[in-house]
């Protein structure tokens, strides 16, 4: 019986762990840059709000870049690689009506999920306080200051961070099934976050989204189910800061009302067509090889082991040491 191949599969493995280091080396040094630049600028000309428009815009433009850049760079080394011939049947693409089911049991699931990393945090400590302000100084005094905040928050991430995670390695991943690609996308979304408050949060995020663009088979509903949460929040935090508490009470009481409601008919409906299909969970079957003999999909134990490649290793090692340093610098500086 034929197989998949474990070291095409490690080699994918490598490729999509060198695009994520790319992904927060590019993060770094053009942020890096970009704040030495700014600093300089302030100095000989000044602050003004032509130079803050200019280098807020910039914040957006080094967001952007930093991960279209490894889209780019993983297409480019995919393009000559060697890549798994045995791959799984085709399924059925979900109808509008199922993907848009899924999407609202994603975004009641991402809320409801939220709200648990709110209590954990408090329970076990909260160093995000630190590291925003550290990191992103948010001013909301100026019109021009909401809008790129609210492009730089929902609008930018929705897109670029779907379409490296989703797109890219979600999309790459699906011919060892439907599964093993959304988990592993999930938790290199989890980890790109490099913020332990955030590990849950994000993991379940990716989850869905993964999901959601595996059974929809289309970018587009898992950018607007990404749009649509952090829009949510992003809204949440320009009204805090231009309204009254009342106002902001009423936003969110609304939101959530809205949310639970719509996550409430989606489930309704999922549990009902699982009823109905008797099954949820497929097995992954591949299709038959070249003289119509069954082909067998990598074991669970192949997976994991062509996921640990070297260089998967340095990124895991990466992230979680920066993790650590966020929070060493919190217990000091905080």
């Amino acid at each position: 019986m034929n197989k998949q191949n474990e070291k095409i599969y490690s080699s994918l493995m490598s490729r999509i762990a060198i695009a994520m280091m790319i992904n927060q080396g590019a993060l770094l040094v053009l942020a890096t840059a970009l704040g030495y630049a700014e600093t300089l600028f302030i100095k000989i000309f000044n602050n003004s709000l032509l130079l803050d428009a200019i280098f807020r815009t910039g914040e957006c433009a080094v967001y952007f870049a930093s991960f279209t850049i490894p889209v780019v760079i993983f297409n480019f080394m995919n393009k000559n690689a060697d890549r798994e011939i045995y791959e799984p049947l085709e399924s059925e693409k979900a109808s509008v009506f199922k993907s848009l089911v899924i999407f609202f049991i994603g975004l009641g699931a991402i809320t409801l999920t939220a709200y648990v990393n709110f209590y954990l945090v408090n329970i076990f400590g909260d160093y995000s306080d630190f590291t925003q302000e550290y990191f992103w100084n948010v001013e909301l005094d100026h019109a021009y200051q909401v809008v790129i905040y609210f492009i730089y928050a929902a609008i930018i991430p929705a897109v670029v961070e779907e379409l490296l995670f989703r797109k890219t390695v979600c999309g790459a991943l699906t011919v060892y099934g439907k599964t093993t690609a959304v988990l592993i996308s999930a938790v290199l979304f989890a980890l790109m976050h490099a913020n332990i408050e955030q590990l849950l949060y994000t993991f379940v995020a990716g989850l869905f989204l993964g999901w959601l663009y595996v059974e929809s088979k289309n970018i587009i509903y898992p950018i607007l189910l990404h749009f649509i949460n952090n829009g949510i929040s992003a809204l949440g935090d320009i009204i805090y800061e231009k309204c009254s508490p009342s106002v902001y009470n009423g936003y969110s009481s609304a939101t959530e009302l809205v949310i639970w409601a719509a996550m409430g008919i989606a489930l309704l409906v999922f549990l009902i067509d699982i009823l109905k299909s008797k099954s949820f969970i497929h097995p992954l079957r591949l299709k038959p090889d070249e003289n119509g003999e069954e082909v067998a999909p990598l074991t669970m134990s192949e997976r994991m082991r062509g996921f640990f490649s070297p260089a998967m290793v340095i990124f895991i090692i990466y992230s979680v040491a920066t993790m650590i340093f966020y929070v060493f610098l919190s217990t000091q500086l905080g």
